[in-house]
């Protein structure tokens, strides 16, 4: 008896020793990959993303040597790393998107492994949201129970979760922390008049700046003229974001009755100051059409430029480069061809369709109402116009008049980014690091295999 109680009980010690040694093991492959990571942003994609590569080698030799207990461990202690650390940039967005891109990438990995390895055991349908994943997400209720994490997408759809998050506090930073200040204008002086040129140049450069300083907490290295490692698509997307709430902002100010009118939204209606509209509030015309025309092309081209970058305009044509264009200011871009076109078209519900499809029938009926003649267009627009547009309201609303101004801005969208065409980038390796021991090789580049870490932890342990 005493014997098997001594024999039960080293039993029970080595099962202990064991997993405290898994433990370990966990806790210094998490500490390399997340938590003595300065996240910085740098020109090689190869170290800005070492946290990403550390965390795939960790889950994928956790999913070929270890029990599926251990394996749920190491998937639910990196999500919740991946928290934490996330939590602790605060709204420092250079941090924020440095982790959004190791996310983004580390997703991509696990998921090339669990659909091309054999050592993976077949997957579930995912549970990741394959058409975006809305802001309500923020509230991340992504650490499931400890079965679901022996399920191999449980890990990539809570890494979407992640991400979603992420990319809505980086929208929400740059939002307050850049554009909605921009809106209450500096103090620079005397109104100036309205339709003076000036004012429209201040418009155009003083969004330019604020543009720019989005793009520096973005990524402070690509803002600097260089080539970044981190993923370019994230700072279009989190523009795309935050110009699409400007767009509603701008329009809804340019279409108040003056520029004296309050306003009335933080989000879809917070311009205070006029003199950052590319046209005067409430002045409607050929003239300002043909401004807010110039002014929204010109910060397009702008965005497009820093965004895409000078290469990928190159390499895709002017065609590409003209409808990524597009994608910026839609509303403004429609109320100044609205401006300009000739006001018996309007009729034409075809045309109007596809001049301003996200302008509702009422509220063209408002903007001719209230549209001036000038130099460029001297005829007031027809009585007919107006009185046909009316009865299409009328009709359309069953005789309830139902305008709905000011436009709401739409919440915040986190959509995946579409794989990569490869991750060479990320992968590639100095031949000079071939021989290099484990430790030194770690302080390099960060890159010390979870193999030579364990031989590393079991000469400690």
């Amino acid at each position: 008896d005493e014997d098997t109680a001594a024999d039960e009980r080293i039993e029970e010690m080595e099962t202990r020793i064991e997993n405290l040694e898994s433990e370990l093991r966990q806790v210094a492959a998490l500490e390399i990959a997340l938590y003595s990571v300065v996240p910085d942003h740098g020109t090689s994609a190869y170290k800005v993303h070492a946290p990403a590569r550390h965390l795939s080698r960790l889950y994928i030799h956790a999913c070929e040597k270890w029990s599926p207990e251990k394996q749920a461990s190491v998937a639910r202690n990196t999500v919740a790393g991946l928290i934490l650390v996330s939590k602790s940039c605060g709204n420092d967005v250079s941090r924020l998107t440095f982790w959004l891109s190791n996310a983004v990438v580390f997703r991509e990995i696990v998921s090339q492994a669990i659909e091309n390895s054999s050592l993976l055991p077949s997957p579930v349908n995912p549970k990741g949201n394959a058409n975006g994943v809305k802001e309500e997400s923020k509230q991340l209720g992504v650490l499931q129970s400890a079965d679901d994490w022996q399920e191999k997408w449980t890990l990539t759809a809570a890494l979407e979760k992640v991400e979603s998050w992420i990319f809505y506090r980086v929208v929400e930073s740059i939002w307050w922390q850049t554009l909605t200040p921009n809106m209450q204008g500096p103090p620079i002086g005397e109104r100036l008049a309205v339709g003076d040129k000036k004012e429209g140049n201040f418009s155009i450069d003083s969004w330019k700046n604020a543009f720019h300083d989005a793009l520096k907490r973005l990524c402070p290295v690509r803002a600097g003229g260089h080539e970044c490692g981190c993923l370019p698509v994230i700072a279009k997307k989190v523009l795309e974001q935050c110009i699409g709430r400007l767009d509603v902002a701008m329009f809804n100010a340019i279409l108040r009755e003056s520029a004296h009118e309050m306003p009335t939204d933080p989000v879809s209606d917070p311009i205070v100051d006029s003199r950052v509209l590319p046209i005067p509030a409430g002045d409607l015309s050929f003239r300002s059409g043909a401004q807010l025309k110039y002014s929204v092309g010109s910060w397009s081209r702008w965005l497009s430029d820093a965004v895409l970058g000078s290469e990928e305009t190159k390499t895709d044509g002017l065609e590409k480069e003209t409808k990524e264009r597009k994608t910026f200011f839609p509303l403004l871009n429609e109320l100044s061809d609205l401006l300009m076109l000739p006001k018996d078209l309007i009729l034409d519900s075809k045309i109007r369709m596809e001049v301003c499809p996200s302008i509702s029938v009422e509220l063209v009926k408002r903007i001719l109402c209230n549209f001036s003649p000038d130099e460029f267009s001297p005829d007031h627009v027809p009585g007919a116009v107006l009185e046909a547009l009316n009865y299409e309201c009328h009709n359309a609303n069953n005789g309830i008049n139902s305008i709905s101004f000011p436009y709401s801005a739409s919440p915040v969208v986190y959509m995946t980014p579409p794989p990569s065409s490869s991750l060479d980038d990320v992968y590639e390796k100095k031949a000079s690091n071939a021989s290099t021991p484990c430790l030194s090789r770690k302080g390099k580049d960060g890159s010390a295999p979870i193999d030579e870490l364990e031989s590393c932890v079991a000469s400690v342990v």
